[in-house]
């Protein structure tokens, strides 16, 4: 079964394609503000380099967020119209657990996170269990400074961390042992796609007409000045 995964809730564009969980390709668009008029092409290129035909695919699986409302609404409104156009099921994969991904082979906990407005970030921490990452909190949305860790001794964190988060996540564990995944090195494309097929072999796929994007926070409308 080919599975397309498609990642657009951050400043990188992930595109992946998994072939019975495996990774057959992948590509990476870093260009800020351009997942609109980047996402289609980058598909079409993949598709080409596999090479395989869009016909082929057995589903369409997208990050659902949290993260940038534009891109994942671009990211769910792109997977939608594939899996309409080509009657194929839709798989949403939160996008803390894509990230979380990264994690596989750390025996320790792993803190995955996305950052938000005002300082704040999206993040949950996971332990692997059975080869898998396991989701050990809800979904949380606040400061690194006020950050329940609930004495773990190391961690690892990864996702969209930038050198401002960084240095905030090192003066909080100063006492932990801390590690960091390179987002430059995140295979966040692959990772949706693999979640999307792991959907898929225990049934379930998500509802065409009524899916949304998991957004943990009001849109924040800012108003000018006249």
């Amino acid at each position: 079964m080919l599975i397309l995964g498609l990642e657009t809730s951050s400043s990188i564009c992930g595109i992946g394609i998994a072939r019975d969980g495996e990774l057959l390709a992948e590509m990476k668009i870093n260009i800020p503000n351009a997942h609109s008029e980047k996402l289609f092409q980058g598909i079409d290129v993949l598709l080409k380099a596999v090479p395989i035909k869009a016909k082929d695919l057995s589903g369409v699986a997208v990050s659902s967020g949290p993260g940038s409302f534009t891109g994942l609404r671009i990211g769910l409104s792109t997977a939608k119209g594939i899996s309409y156009a080509l009657e194929i099921p839709l798989f949403l994969v939160p996008t803390l657990d894509v990230f979380a991904g990264s994690g596989e082979g750390f025996e320790k906990t792993v803190c995955s996170i996305i950052p938000s407005i005002r300082g704040d970030v999206f993040y949950s921490f996971y332990r692997e269990e059975s080869g898998k990452m396991k989701r050990v909190s809800d979904f949380k949305l606040g400061k690194i400074e006020e950050m329940e860790v609930n004495g773990f001794d190391e961690l690892l964190f990864t996702g969209i961390i930038d050198d401002s988060i960084r240095s905030r996540i090192g003066k909080k564990f100063g006492n932990s042992k801390v590690y960091f995944v390179d987002s430059r090195k995140l295979a966040v494309g692959y990772f949706v796609a693999r979640m999307g097929y792991e959907k898929m072999l225990e049934g379930y796929s998500d509802n065409l007409e009524d899916s949304e994007p998991l957004y943990l926070r009001d849109f924040d409308i800012k108003k000018k000045n006249l």
